[in-house]
C-alpha cells in the first residue's frame, strides 16, 4: 500500500472546561498513562478520495508500529490480527479457492485483478462500506474494460457476484460482520438481443435461418 503512517500517544484526559487534551496531556510522559495509536493517510484510488485511518488502544509504541506495518507492507496482513486491506484479503481468498473449475477461477482472478483490486485494494477491509462499492461500480460502468470495450450491466453483475462471494468468506473468517455488497444497486441487465451496429434492418439471414433472432424482428448483426 502506497500510504504514509505515523504512531503517537494520547489519552482521554480533559480540561476543567471539558475539552479533551488528547496528545497535549502533560502526563503522557508517564509510563502507563494513555495508549498508543497509529494514523494512516491513504492516497486517492481509482474510486476513492484521500482518507485517514486511525486505530488506537495499543499498550506500547512497538505494538502500534507493528499494526501499522501490517497494513502498509504488501502481503503481510494477518487474518487473526484482523489488519488487512481489501486487496490483501481478495488475493488471500483467491489463492485459497482449490475446488473451482479452471474457468471459474480465471473469471474470479480477472474480476479481482482488473477491477476490484485497482479500485478497492488500498481500503482496509474493516472500513469498506457501501459508498466505496457504489462509487466503484459507477466508475466501472462509465469506463471501459481491459479490452477497451464498454462494461455491460451483465459483466457488472458478475463482478459484483465475485466481490459478494469474497466478502461472505471474510464474514465466515470473522474479519468483518456484514457484507456491504448486499446493498449495492446495479443497473438491470439487458435481454441480450443482438443489436446491429448499422441500425435495425431486415436481415437477409432471416430468410435462411428460421430460428435467427432477426426472423423474430430483432435488430441484426449479420450485415
Amino acid at each position: 500500500m502506497n500510504a504514509k503512517g505515523s504512531v503517537y500517544k494520547r489519552c482521554g484526559c480533559r480540561t476543567s472546561a471539558g475539552e479533551q487534551l488528547g496528545r497535549r496531556c502533560s502526563m503522557l510522559r508517564r509510563r502507563g498513562h494513555g495508549s498508543w495509536y497509529y494514523a494512516l493517510d491513504i492516497p486517492a484510488g481509482l474510486s476513492t478520495g484521500r482518507r485517514r485511518i486511525r486505530r488506537g488502544g495499543f499498550p506500547t509504541r512497538a505494538a502500534a508500529t507493528q499494526a501499522l506495518q501490517q497494513l502498509t507492507t504488501p502481503g503481510s496482513g494477518d487474518p487473526r490480527g484482523r489488519l488487512l486491506t481489501t486487496g490483501q484479503w481478495l488475493h488471500m481468498w483467491l489463492t485459497s479457492r482449490i475446488s473451482l473449475r479452471p474457468s471459474t477461477l480465471r473469471g474470479y482472478a480477472s474480476h479481482v485483478n482488473d477491477y476490484l483490486h485497482p479500485h478497492l485494494g488500498i481500503i482496509p477491509l474493516q472500513d469498506l462500506d457501501i459508498r466505496d462499492l457504489q462509487h466503484m461500480f459507477t466508475v466501472i460502468l462509465r469506463g471501459s474494460s481491459a479490452s477497451g470495450r464498454p462494461v455491460t450491466a451483465a459483466t457488472l453483475k458478475r463482478i459484483h457476484a465475485t466481490l459478494r462471494t469474497a466478502l461472505n468468506a471474510a464474514i465466515r473468517e470473522r474479519l468483518i460482520t456484514d457484507n456491504p455488497a448486499r446493498y449495492v444497486e446495479l443497473p438491470p441487465a439487458h435481454s441480450g438481443q443482438p443489436v446491429c451496429s448499422r441500425g435495425a434492418v431486415i436481415c437477409r439471414m432471416a430468410a435462411i435461418h428460421e430460428r435467427s433472432p432477426c426472423a423474430r424482428g430483432a435488430p441484426c448483426q449479420h450485415l
